[in-house]
């Protein structure tokens, strides 16, 4: 595996446009298409909230068949519209589907923005032919930028891999800078592949990737209506096979995948800070993924990052409150090679050493709990004034 410069552009096989349909906004692009050359399997993860939106009903519903494409759209989530957001989706994607010769159930949606608002469905059906028009592999680099909603920066990666059967590409765009916590991390993501991988596998592949990487990063600890992450990959009578080859291939995916949640809690809403939860010690894997979350979703942690405050009483707290077995007698805090806390007694620090590592744009926590073998790392942000301001304002 190893990575490649740009995006979705690198995999051959898809197509993609992005215009201004003005489903919100006038002046910017709201409205892509992500399209293959040819059949596909579509491997999934949607959030997890009870409350989710029309798109994620009509993914669920389609995402064992076939999947010729992806229509998305930013500024509206189509969420909490009832039957007629449904229809919606449903009218939207069977127009796509109609314009590209293919079944209506080949078109899975993904939506983003505000909830509550019914799309602007005759609006955006006038222009599909637009869309589909403009489908061209040189559109890629649209993508990332059309479905930035408070991100600042577009968010893409991409990697190739060698197997057997020669070389292959995989690549990934994704959106979210706020509302993200685990199962599934609330975001948009898009993920693309020329290598031909049976639907077993891509879904197992799939979900150990995302458990590593999109499902281990928390912003604000709240989970959206619309989560949703896509990997696409062409239906073939001879898929990969060979061990080797599906090891190179989730490599790949999982650099792509872990890229991509990096690019996520960097640009977290108003973050100055990204921090690496690291728990070992635990009694077990679920135990340090509740340490390790629960440290990252800390709202008294995640301000001490802010202000560069070395206080780790705040870190034993909250693995204390996780729910993992913990004994203070055994519980060792250190950030990066700054050890404040070992088995049970804080140690004398260098103050000047440990202002210089919590000035750092990023850095490590790294709490050990002393029983076991599990391990779990999670990324966060830290919570800056500038997080209020942007969530006090968002739907006005």
């Amino acid at each position: 595996m190893k990575p490649c410069e740009g995006g979705l552009g690198t995999v051959p096989g898809y197509s993609f446009s992005s215009i201004k349909a003005e489903i919100r906004y006038k002046d910017r692009l709201d409205f892509s298409l992500i399209a293959s050359d040819t059949r596909c399997h579509c491997a999934g993860v949607f959030t997890t909230n009870k409350i989710f939106a029309a798109p994620v009903a009509l993914c669920r519903e389609r995402i064992g068949g076939p999947v010729k494409g992806i229509l998305i759209n930013a500024t509206n989530a189509n969420a909490c519209t009832g039957d007629e957001g449904l229809r919606n989706a449903r009218d939207l994607t069977a127009a796509v589907a109609g314009e590209l010769g293919s079944e209506p159930e080949s078109i899975l949606m993904a939506s983003t923005g505000i909830i509550g608002v019914q799309l602007p469905a005759d609006k955006m059906r006038s222009a599909i032919p637009q869309l589909t028009g403009a489908l061209s592999a040189d559109n890629a680099g649209l993508i990332p930028l059309a479905i930035m909603t408070t991100d600042t920066i577009p968010k893409e990666c991409a990697a190739s891999f060698t197997t057997s059967r020669g070389e292959f590409h995989i690549a990934g765009t994704a959106k979210g800078a706020g509302m993200i916590a685990p199962n599934m991390a609330t975001l948009l993501a898009f993920m693309i592949t020329d290598a031909p991988v049976a639907k077993r596998d891509l879904d197992a592949v799939f979900m150990r990737c995302i458990d590593k990487s999109l499902n281990a990063i928390t912003i604000d600890g709240d989970m959206s209506t619309n989560d949703s992450a896509f990997l696409l990959s062409p239906i073939s009578d001879s898929p990969l096979s060979e061990e080797g080859d599906l090891e190179e291939f989730e490599a790949a995916l999982r650099y792509v995948t872990e890229k991509l949640a990096e690019l996520i809690v960097t640009d977290a809403e108003g973050a100055t800070k990204l921090a690496r939860i690291t728990v070992t010690g635990a009694a077990s894997e679920e135990d340090a993924r509740l340490a390790a979350r629960a440290i990252a979703e800390s709202m008294l942690v995640k301000t001490a990052m802010f202000g560069k405050d070395p206080n780790w009483g705040r870190i034993a707290c909250a693995a204390g409150y996780s729910g993992a077995d913990i004994t203070e007698e055994k519980l060792t805090i250190r950030i990066e090679d700054a050890v404040l806390f070992t088995k049970g007694a804080p140690t004398e620090k260098n103050l000047e050493h440990l202002m210089e590592i919590l000035g750092r744009r990023s850095y490590t926590i790294h709490v050990d709990l002393g029983i076991g073998n599990g391990t779990a790392t999670y990324m966060t942000s830290d919570l800056s004034y500038d997080y209020v301001k942007i969530n006090a304002e968002y739907s006005t």
